[in-house]
């Protein structure tokens, strides 16, 4: 087979190649999450004002206190079982049955070990799903009413006996993440708090990569949205994973508030006014209790010599699904140096000001990727942004905390591998993180498209060669003459004499 017929067989390799990688890449990117084939969502209905979700299923009525219903799940022996997701360590389950049937029940994001223990007097047959997933059966009678209260946790003397884990944007840095992981479930602490960036770009395959990444800790995984986790509709698949944008529980004598602040890097207003309403509220109730309100965006950037903010101004200008104002804000070394607080100065004053008057013990932040603590009216506010995303900003480095209920100054910092602290260094790690989540996240389509790459330099070479035939031929000639005169002369040189 000659060369050119080889070149145009690689061409049309070539093509195909491109086709199937651009075509995965975009199917990865677009195709709407599903966890299996066998999960049916079901839209969200939830009370935030008492925690609560309830569905109907079958003959019996089921409501989650501390939770929200997901879906069904049926499994391999045809078993349909109603999925509940916890968003606090211990929630509550009731049942009301209205004929004599047995019902399925799947009980995911908690620590089996833990909840386990707390419902053993209901002497429930559990199985273990996953690290973080349990399963049991109810026999339902009509008319009657099963109550899964797990034993309250408890720390009468405030000597920090549970802790818990806070961490923030880990988006796509999945090796430093992975890392987190291994040693949360090593330390086996009552919950993890995740306070936003979750994922880079709000896309179906950066959720699942995020979603199969998280099943593995073994216990309550407590998650709040980011800005770049609402990109195109993420919000939609959030919602569908892991329930309410905002939301609270009481773990001992501790109060823990979810707010949803994620609209406030590209957005006037940062959190909503039906938050604020329901946020005071919250907070009302939460009296005589250490409070605790996790967020993503600071109401205040702590950094000194940052430049305003002005991308609010363009937000309403959109293509594509993505506003122009996000595309620019993915220009990380433009907006590092950018303000990163509300955009709105009187939002900023009237969320600070209801952190102090109701007495708010820490506010947990992130979407700075560095660690910060400041006080505002006596109310600590500690940012931790080092779970896994870039390290740009000067003196940032991998981390997380770890907190005790009950006693709030017992804080740990721990430390991860992180790049060298200079630009150049911080560069190229940047680099690789990106190229690293750009596999991870599509590996077929990488894999294509390098091949596809390979195959194009193999084709321009050839191309070049059946152009250059003559001159390159001759030159081909002139290295191997020169090579072997070269060789005997060396031998006439230094051979052995008779």
């Amino acid at each position: 087979m000659n060369l050119k017929k080889i070149i145009n067989i690689g061409t049309i390799v070539l093509l195909l190649f491109l086709v199937i990688g651009i075509g995965a890449f975009i199917y990865n990117a677009e195709n709407d999450y599903t966890i299996n084939k066998d999960f049916v969502s079901i839209p969200l209905q939830y009370n935030p004002d008492d925690s609560s979700s309830t569905f109907q299923l079958n003959q019996s009525e089921i409501t989650v206190f501390g939770g929200f219903v997901k879906g069904t799940q049926v499994d391999s022996q045809g078993v349909k079982s109603l999925v509940v997701r916890a968003l606090s360590p211990l929630p509550s389950l009731q049942v009301k049955g209205q004929a004599d049937e047995t019902i399925s029940l799947r009980l995911e994001n908690v620590n089996p070990d833990f909840y386990a223990k707390s419902i053993e007097a209901e002497n429930l047959p559990l199985s273990k799903v996953t690290n973080n997933t349990l399963q049991f059966a109810l026999d339902v009678k009509a008319g009657e009413t099963i109550n899964i209260d797990p034993v309250p946790a408890s720390d009468p003397d405030n000597s920090g006996k549970y802790k818990y884990i806070i961490l923030g944007d880990n988006r796509d840095g999945y090796d430093t993440f992975e890392q987190i992981i291994e040693q949360v479930n090593a330390m086996n602490p009552a919950f993890v708090i995740d306070n936003g960036d979750l994922v880079f770009s709000g896309k179906p395959n950066q959720y699942r990569l995020f979603d199969r990444l998280t099943s593995t800790i073994s216990t309550t995984l407590c998650t709040t949205l980011g800005n770049h986790d609402i990109r195109g509709e993420g919000r939609n698949t959030y919602t569908t994973l892991y329930g309410p944008a905002y939301y609270s529980f009481d773990f001992a004598d501790s109060h823990f508030i979810f707010l949803d602040s994620a609209p406030g890097w590209s957005e006037r207003t940062a959190i909503s006014d039906e938050q604020y309403l329901w946020l005071e509220k919250d907070l009302r109730r939460a009296q005589g209790k250490q409070i605790f309100v996790i967020s993503h965006i600071p109401s205040t950037d702590p950094r000194s010599d940052v430049t305003v903010n002005d991308i609010p101004n363009y937000v309403n200008k959109a293509k594509s699904g993505e506003s122009w104002a996000e595309r620019v804000l993915d220009n990380y070394f433009d907006t590092k140096g950018m303000a990163h607080g509300f955009q709105d100065p009187a939002e900023a004053k009237k969320f600070e000001s209801l952190m102090s008057t109701y007495h708010v013990d820490t506010v947990y932040l992130s979407h700075i990727h560095s660690y910060y603590e400041y006080y505002i009216d006596n109310v600590r506010y500690l940012i931790t942004g080092g779970a896994g995303a870039e390290l740009l900003t000067k003196n940032s480095y991998y981390h997380y905390m770890i907190a005790k209920v009950g006693n709030p100054n017992a804080m740990t910092m721990v430390e991860l591998p992180s790049p060298a602290n200079n630009y150049w260094a911080r560069l190229g790690a940047t680099i690789r993180l990106f190229a690293t989540a750009m596999y991870d996240e599509n590996p077929l389509a990488v894999i294509f498209i390098i091949a596809g790459f390979i195959l194009l330099l193999f084709l321009l070479i050839a191309k070049i060669y059946l152009r250059k035939k003559e001159p390159i031929n001759t030159f081909g000639r002139w290295i191997r003459d020169t090579g072997r005169y070269a060789k005997k002369h060396f031998r006439e040189l230094y051979g052995k004499k008779e």
